[in-house]
Parts: structure tokens; sequence; C-alpha cells
């Protein structure tokens, strides 16, 4: 009897073990040790990640990437590429690892204990407050040889848990950071990124695509509505493809649809969509699998608002009253439907919920520099990189130097390089607001982590700043490190 107690202690003990980890994959990957961390702006998520040997056969390879959805909001985040044995040989012969730049990719180790392998998953992305009830799911994109890829999503948490870092009370201030009553960077806090000294250049392409214009796009089938935004999007970016060396690194679309019958209905059928377009675009070869993101916001009453908004829409301010205050599925459309009897409705049926219906996309394209110029096929580039030239001939800090980095970012004001460049001059200069404009595009583009670190201490928010500058510094800016250490040692003066 008091062994047969203690085999089903043991054996309770091993199922509820077992049930903290939350499977995905076919039940094949091992998800616990979950942590979401809010850091100032910032939500850092964390986990561990568990798996077999056998988890995938031979040439096989998948892409593990984590996605938050409340509602009709969802952020994908960062994708980590699991590979078979024999994959990951091949994909270090072709150097894939070099021509992949990655945001995270950790590192797997055995687990001797278990017989299996894990990775620890660590990423950070911008914090929006309708995370705080988000779930979490994992969408696991299976690749084979000369197979087409199959998609698998699983809900991993239901509503994830949020921590924050607790921010001291004795958290020092501007003013006690800059001792000396200054309120504009060091010139050697400051990066200036080298757009001549890269081993590729970068173009950023973006556009939008009807959906309920003339060619009705958004009522097609889901084989022909996959055909044609796909030769929408080639035929956006056919020009600076014909330029020898040019990839496609990543494609992000987000879809938007209107309020047009059932929300869980919509909800349903525009996910559908956005897994469909997705997969049809990595059958024909689009991006790479890990560089390209499909969302779909169901009914897009952000925009619907700011429409009725401006327009000569009747009742416009009641309309506008129920769609901030009336619950999406508790009612909104009932209740807008009712109002005037029906003709602010009407109005928004014919005129606004078409033009709502989009899809917007952003394309990184890359021109590698294995033998050619590093520029695209457009003078954008190359000037770029002209004027960096020309004022370094200039010592940093300088009106000289300052100037014409302000004048690159006036005349190249999609250019991620010119436009972090600048914003490192209004640092120094200590315009703190101008900064913050070149800056407001590129808060997610890692080479902009140290100046915008330096840019909120200069605001006062050090908790976000040290975010950032931490961020800058595991990537290997020095300057960051600067940074850090003058903040450690203001801290230890107090």
């Amino acid at each position: 009897m008091k062994f047969h107690k203690l085999t089903l202690l043991a054996l309770a003990l091993s199922c509820a073990c077992c049930s903290l980890a939350q499977t995905a994959y076919k039940g094949q990957l091992f998800i616990n040790n979950e942590k979401f961390t809010i850091q100032g702006s910032l939500l850092r998520v964390q986990l561990r990640v568990s798996y077999n040997d056998d988890v995938l056969n031979n040439g096989e390879m998948l892409n593990f990437t984590p996605v938050l959805k409340n509602g009709f909001q969802s952020q994908a985040l960062s994708s980590v590429v699991i590979n078979s044995k024999e994959r990951l040989k091949y994909e270090n012969r072709k150097d894939y690892f070099n021509d992949l730049v990655r945001t995270n990719v950790p590192v797997v180790t055995k687990d001797p204990r278990h017989g299996t392998r894990y990775f620890i998953y660590d990423t950070t992305i911008p914090y929006n407050d309708w995370m705080r009830n988000a779930s979490l799911y994992i969408e696991s994109e299976e690749r084979g040889w000369g197979r087409t890829p199959h998609v698998y999503e699983d809900q991993v948490f239901k509503k994830i848990v949020l921590n924050t870092v607790p921010t001291s009370t004795s958290d020092f201030t501007v003013d006690e950071v800059f001792v000396n009553g200054g309120s504009s960077a060091k010139a050697e806090w400051v990066q200036f990124l080298d757009p001549t000294n890269v081993y590729s250049s970068e173009l950023s392409l973006s556009g939008v695509i009807p959906l309920m214009d003339s060619r009705k796009i958004g009522k097609m089938s889901n084989r022909k509505f996959n055909r044609a935004i796909y030769e929408e999007l080639k035929k956006s970016l056919d020009t600076q493809l014909q330029v020898q060396g040019t990839v496609v690194r990543n494609v992000a679309l987000v879809g938007y649809g209107a309020p047009i019958g059932n929300y869980k209905k919509n909800e349903i059928e525009s996910n559908e969509r956005a897994l469909s377009l997705k997969q049809f675009l990595m059958k024909n070869n689009s991006t790479a699998t890990d560089g390209l993101t499909v969302t779909w916001v169901p009914e897009d009453w952000d925009s619907i608002a700011s429409i009725v908004d401006k327009s000569s829409m009747k009742l416009s301010g009641a309309a506008l009253d129920i769609i901030r205050t009336e619950d999406v599925v508790a009612g909104r459309e009932d209740e807008l439907k009712m109002l005037g009897d029906g003709a602010p409705y009407a109005y928004m049926k014919h005129y606004v919920f078409p033009e709502v219906c989009r899809l917007k996309y952003t394309a990184i394209l890359e021109r590698k520099s294995n033998g050619y110029n590093s520029g695209f096929n457009s003078p954008t580039a190359v000037s770029v990189s002209q004027m960096y030239a020309s004022a370094n001939n200039f010592k940093v800090g300088s009106s000289e130097f300052n100037d014409i980095m302000d004048l690159s970012a006036r005349l190249f004001p999609d250019n991620a390089e010119a436009n972090i460049d600048a914003a490192g001059v209004a640092l120094i200069r200590g315009n703190i607001a101008q900064a913050q404009n070149y800056l407001s595009r590129w808060e997610t583009d890692t080479r902009a982590y140290n100046n915008l670190g330096v840019m909120y201490m200069l605001q006062g928010d050090l908790s976000k700043a040290e975010v950032y500058l931490k961020m800058a510094a595991a990537s290997g800016v020095q300057q960051a490190r600067k940074v850090l250490d003058y903040l450690s040692n203001v801290k230890k003066l107090k």
C-alpha cells in the first residue's frame, strides 16, 4: 500500500511538472519558463523552448514565430529558425547565417538530464496597452526540400501575465545626470552610421493596395486574391529587383477590413486570408521565410473614425461618440445603424468602408556588395554615401559637419542612415524635439538604439534610455557603453 501511494504521488508530481510546459507544432515543441516584462515603453518576452532531436526529419527546417494577439490587434515577434542536423550542415556551407541578419539567433543547448535540446528565446518589442490582455500564439512554418511549406498555429498562453520593472524613487533626474547643467549630448556618446562602409545597402519601399476600388480585389476568391496581391507587389518591386545583386530581405503586409457583417466571422475570415496569402507568397519565393509577416485588422475602426471626423457626414459627432464608447462585439455597428434613421451608416457604407479596405506593404530590399556597387540603381543611396564622405572632411560636431548631415536627412527622408545621423547632430546641438522627429520612424531599427537611448536620457526617461543603450551595447556599439558607464558613475556619486 505504501509503495502504491508513493507511485501515485510520483506520477502526480510528474504530471504537475509537465503541465507547466505548453506545447506547439503538433505537440513537439515545449514552451515554459515564460516571462513577459514591461521595461519602460518596451515589452521583453522570454521563453524556454525544448524539443527532441527527432522533431524534424533530415533536410527540414522550422520557422518559429511567437505572435501576440488581442481581438483585431496582433504583433509578430522575432523569428527563430530550427534546423534539422542535415539542414544545418547545408545552411552553414552556404554561409547562411552570414547572409541573413537576424535579430534573435539563440544558442541551442543539449539538456543532458532529459535528452532534449532547448534554447532561450529573448526579444524586446515596443509595448502597447492592448498587449496587457493579449494571448500568445506560436506560428510554426515547416519547410523541407522541394515541399510546399506547412504552417501550424497554436495558442500557448490564453492571457499573458505582465511584470513591470519597478522604478526606484531614488532614480536620478536629468539635472542630476548632467552635473554641469548641460542639456545636450557629448559627441563621443552619439553614433554616426557610415553608409559607405556597410556590407550592403538597404532600401525601404512601402505602399497601399486598395481592395475595394474598381478592381474589387477584396471580393475575389482566396486563390485569385493571392495572385492579384502577388502581382501588385511584383510590379512595385520590379524596378529595383532588375538591378544585379538586389534581393528582398523583408516584407511586412497589414490588411485592413471594414465592419460589414458579424465581427467574429470577419475575424476568422481575415485570419484565414492572412494565412493563405502568406503561404502563397512563401510558395512563390517572394522573400525569405523569416522575413515575411502578414497580419490583418478585421475591422479598422481607427481609420473609420479618422475619415468620419474629417467628412461632411451628418451626425458625424454622434457617430464618433458611438465608435469611441460602444464595444465592437456588444453592438457598435447596430447602434450606428439606428442613428439618424440609418443615414450616417449608409453614408459610411458607401463612402468610408470601401476606403478603409486596403493592404499596406513595406518591403526591405538589399543589394549585396559581392563585387557590385553597394548602392541601388538610384541616386539616393550613392548621394547619401557621398554626403557622408563630404561631412567626414570636418570634425564631428562642427557646424560644417552638422549642416551636411542635416541636409542629407532633408534630401533623403526615407533613408534610415541619413535620419539616424541627423538625429545624432540634433542631440549634440541639444535639439531633442528635432532628434525625436528624425528617429520616430526608426524605433525598431537596431541601428538607431544608441541614439534613441541618448535621446531618452536627455528627456529624463532614464529607465527607457538604459533599455535602448543596453541593447545597443549588446550589439557592439562602443558609444552606448560609454554612456552606460557615465550613468553608472553618476549613480555612484549620489
